[in-house]
């Protein structure tokens, strides 16, 4: 896949989502040219962000009530059980895993914000709306 950089059309409207999106965009264009040390210590500081973002999502879509808060979540565990796995790998030295799933990564992530975040944005956009 070729390379996926945040543009301004890629914006809910909201910035919670779309602060998280663009960091993980740029974060994962980052790692892309990275090798050796400097890739694992971005890898192990991108796993961070991408968990934290993750669960302030989860947080959120709790608040609202989100009906579809158990597919959210499921999908958030599958990727990052894939990450984690990559981690393992790439702390014992075999970086050329991990940059193979940073190339995949940004596919899944555009489908992500495509089906599941924008249903997010929308619930989070009506719970916004006065009654």
């Amino acid at each position: 896949m070729s390379e996926v950089i945040w543009t301004t059309d890629m914006s809910f409207g909201m910035p919670e989502l779309d602060a998280s999106h663009q960091d993980i965009l740029n974060g994962l264009a980052q790692l892309r040219d990275a090798s050796g040390a400097d890739f694992s210590a971005g890898y192990a500081h991108l796993l961070e962000k991408i968990e934290s973002d993750f669960r302030s999502e989860e947080d959120l879509m709790e608040t609202l009530e989100f009906p579809g808060l158990k597919n959210h979540r499921e999908q958030h565990a599958r990727i990052l059980s894939i990450l984690h796995q990559a981690a393992l790998q790439v702390m014992e030295g075999d970086v050329l895993f991990g940059q193979k799933i940073i190339r995949l990564l940004p596919e899944w992530f555009i489908q992500h914000m495509a089906t599941l975040d924008i249903a997010l944005a929308e619930a989070l956009r009506d719970s916004r709306q006065p009654d």
